[in-house]
This record gives C-alpha cells, structure tokens and sequence, in this order.
C-alpha cells in the first residue's frame, strides 16, 4: 500500500536528484530513504528513478507519478487546513489567483484587510490570465480567483461582481482626448495598442471589434503597465482596455467605447462541487464589501 511518507519521500529525491541530500534535508538515515524509495517502485510495479553515478534522476515513469503525487500531497494539505479553519482559522494558507488588474487596483485593500484579521494565515497569490486562473481552480491548485467571467470551463463556477466597460485609452494631448464616447468604426486608421493574443481581454476584442480594429495593431505587450507607460511616449497611440486598468491619476484619458458597447463580467472564480476553505471565503466577503463599497456591480454597470 502507498503511504504518505512515500510520496514525501520520492518528491524531495526528485527534487535533489540525490539520495543523500534528500535524505539530510527529510531527516532520515540514507538507507531508510533508499529502501522507501524500493518499497514504492515495488508497490507501483514500476522503475521511478535512472541512477545515474553518484546522482539520479526520474524515467519518464517518474515524471508522470510526480505529477500526481505533487497532487495528492496538495489534497491532503488542503483538508487538514480545511480542518484548522473549521476550528479557529488561525493558521494554514490560502491560494488566489488574479488577474493583473484586479491585482494592482482590487486586491490590495482586500489583502490588508484580510491579514489584519487573520495575521496567521499565509496568502499566496498568482497574477496570471484569466484562462490559467480557471484551470488551476479547477485542478485545485488554488483556492479561489478573482477573474472575469470565462466560457468554456464547466469545472468552475463564476460568482459575478461587477461590470466593466472596454475602452480606449489615450494621452491629455491625443486629438480624441476631449470624446467623451468614441463609436468602433472611429478606431479605424488608429495607432493601436493592445495585450497579446495569451489574453482573453484581446479575444474579446478581436471577436467583437476585430472588424475596425484589424490592421491598426502596431504594438502587442502583455504587461498593462508597460502599455500605459508607453502611451505616455507615444501620444498618438492609443490603447484599448478595460476601464479597471488605469488608475484616474494616471495622467491618461478613458473613452468608453460605443457603437458597439462591450463589457465583460468580473467574478469571484471557484472550484464546482468542492467545499470552499473557511479562509477563502473570507476572502471572498472581503472582496465583495470592497466591491460594494466602490460602488460596482453587475446592474449599475450594466445601465451605463
């Protein structure tokens, strides 16, 4: 039968690739570690590990193993943090991931909040794009994200919060600058900026305004930051984003983008059908109070 111990020690060897400093760093005698390491090859019927002179490394078989018990260890810790947060939430950890504009504008004051109330929680949190964010909620690699609404994943659900508008971005001095709306077909013959095509934020705009768009890219980046920053060089650039990414004193102006309209849907993502940590919804309540407390919602934003 597989143990615990097992997994943990067939990890650190994988990581050292060395039966003895794994050995040093788990507090074991070598041989101990040696025959564990035999005993698990024996169970799974099946090589995990090529010594290689002084060293080792793991076959293809190990590889694939590692992915899973990496896994089953991450389960086990959940539960017993589960359990820690059943009692007094005083201890264990908490896994979020954000996508990059919730994560400099949202979750700041959610955090701070957070870690006044339960100084004894350690916070992890990922800023990756909204399709990564869903996978490993879905995987359980993290506990919650704070995304957007996101087709095509049935093994998450979308807690909605708020709306936000797309718009275009621009410098004090751009000839657009004193629009308070500008229609899709004046994008046409723009100097454009935008994220990559990593990003869910620029399908969108592909799908939906790629008709007047299309041809006017001259500059792709992934960072929003290094977008702004360049608009403040180039002042007839101009930059189409989501209204939650540029901070009003940022020195740049927002136009909404009509003609057509195009909003996405922030939401608190979470894993279907498992139980939510006592830590992670209150981290979910936080984000919803700062939410309220900002004025956003899914209606309000939805009426502009």
């Amino acid at each position: 039968m597989i143990e615990l111990r097992h997994l943990r020690y067939f990890l650190e060897v994988a990581r050292y690739e060395h039966v003895s400093r794994a050995a040093d760093a788990l507090h074991v005698t070598q041989s101990t570690l040696s025959h564990q390491i035999n005993q698990l090859e024996t169970v799974l019927g099946i090589q995990l590990f090529d010594r290689i002179g002084r060293g080792i490394q793991l076959t293809d078989a190990g590889r694939t193993f590692s992915d899973y018990a990496r896994r089953a260890l991450e389960e086990v810790d959940e539960g017993r943090f589960a359990l820690d947060g059943l009692r007094d939430l005083v201890r264990g950890r908490v896994r979020i991931g954000v996508i990059h504009t919730y994560n400099t504008t949202l979750l700041p004051a959610v955090i701070s909040e957070f870690a006044q109330a339960y100084p004894g929680i350690r916070i992890s949190v990922e800023d990756l794009p909204a399709p990564d964010i869903a996978a490993q909620v879905a995987s359980g690699a993290l506990h919650l994200g704070l995304s957007f609404v996101t087709p095509g994943h049935t093994d998450v659900a979308a807690e909605p919060l708020f709306s936000e508008r797309l718009m275009l971005v621009v410098r004090d001095d751009h000839p657009l600058a004193p629009q308070k709306s500008v229609s899709a077909r004046m994008l046409t013959g723009l100097r454009l900026a935008v994220q990559t095509e990593r990003f869910l934020s620029r399908r969108i705009i592909d799908s939906r305004l790629g008709a007047w768009v299309e041809g006017n890219v001259w500059l792709e980046m992934s960072s929003i930051d290094a977008i702004l920053e360049t608009l403040r060089f180039q002042g007839q650039t101009a930059a189409i984003l989501f209204e939650r990414a540029i901070r009003e004193e940022s020195g740049l102006r927002q136009i909404e983008i009509v003609q057509p309209g195009v909003t996405r849907t922030a939401a608190i993502i979470w894993r279907s059908g498992r139980a939510r940590s006592r830590a992670a919804t209150e981290i979910a309540a936080a984000v919803r109070r700062h939410c309220k407390a900002a004025g956003l919602s899914v209606k309000r934003a939805g009426r502009r």
